[in-house]
């Protein structure tokens, strides 16, 4: 009996070794954002053409009446030393997460066109992402950032929400990023909710604001 408790606790020890040889990765970079509107119609300076429709497209609106566009400001970005490969900035891998879920993208048929019953499908998905960019993007589409502190970035862009988010009363999102370790950490601003934005609609916040005491 003595004998298989000495064993039983020697190979607890070399697990806990083992355990203590391999701490847990620690993230490539940490992003402080601002949440800054929720716009549910997007309008365009230029009218886009689409496959989809047989006329140019001034705007879209989310199939779902309660989908929106949560629009974030990048603050500032810092690289964690040991990150070798730096940190790759990418608008298209930003994910809002919500109860559990990661949100992101543009689902098929989740957009009309105009308000009339032609919806979006998925050969229309570059286009329609190149117009959005076009009216609310703000900074590079993609960026590598080495070692360092990146303050006062003000890069602006647009996640899509389709549908309702439940129990959603408007306060600040949680933003993810997919494809490489990163802590994301808002700044606690709650957005302002917006009936349209880009074209002649009204605009966005283009400046990060101090952190929430």
């Amino acid at each position: 009996m003595g004998h298989f408790l000495r064993t039983t606790a020697i190979a607890a020890g070399m697990l806990a070794l083992a355990g203590c040889a391999q701490p847990p990765r620690k993230a490539d970079a940490v992003l402080h954002y601002q949440h800054v509107a929720n716009a549910h119609e997007i309008r365009f300076t230029n009218p886009i053409a689409l496959s989809a429709a047989l006329y140019r497209v001034g705007y879209l609106a989310p199939v779902d009446s309660k989908g929106f566009w949560a629009i974030f400001l990048l603050c500032n970005v810092d690289v964690a030393e040991q990150s070798v490969r730096g940190f790759h900035y990418n608008v298209n891998n930003f994910r809002v997460t919500y109860q559990g879920r990661d949100i992101g993208g543009l689902p098929p048929y989740s957009l009309r066109y105009q308000g009339q019953v032609d919806l979006n499908n998925a050969g229309d998905t570059l286009p329609i992402l190149d117009a959005i960019a076009a009216e609310i993007q703000e900074g590079p589409p993609e960026q590598i950032f080495q070692s360092g502190f990146y303050p006062d970035l003000n890069y602006r862009f647009a996640v899509f929400v389709p549908k309702e988010l439940e129990g959603y009363a408007g306060e600040q999102l949680q933003l993810s990023y997919k494809g490489q370790d990163a802590i994301l950490v808002g700044n606690g601003k709650s957005p302002s909710d917006l009936p349209a934005v880009g074209a002649t609609a009204a605009g966005v916040t283009a400046v990060c604001l101090p952190p929430a005491p």
